[in-house]
């Protein structure tokens, strides 16, 4: 009996493993960054709202802010959210780096 239930277990936890590595697809090419409407005039001077969207997977990071000029820079370009650079204090945070995927 115990030698069924071990191969069993063993295979359940290498899924879950595998399943949970990136469940928000941080690490793929499928993010943008998009104006947020939402939060127009809840930004810094200077800075407009963003969000960094992943449609595939329907996630997204509304937190973030960066000037218009940067914003227009980084529209509709795929990015990896785990390659976005941002300052970490406060909300929202400015969105410092994005690297382009290929």
């Amino acid at each position: 009996m115990k030698t069924s239930i071990i191969p069993t277990l063993t295979l359940i936890y290498l899924l879950a493993g595998i399943a949970g590595c990136d469940p928000d697809n941080k690490k793929k090419c499928e993010w943008f960054l998009v104006p947020d409407q939402d939060r127009i005039g809840k930004v810094n001077k200077g800075m407009i709202p963003l969000c960094a969207r992943n449609f595939a997977v329907n996630k997204q990071d509304c937190r973030l802010q960066a000037s218009l000029e940067f914003a227009e820079a980084h529209y509709q370009k795929k990015f990896k959210y785990s390659d976005m650079k941002v300052d970490g204090t406060g909300i929202p945070r400015t969105v410092q780096e994005i690297k382009h995927c290929k």
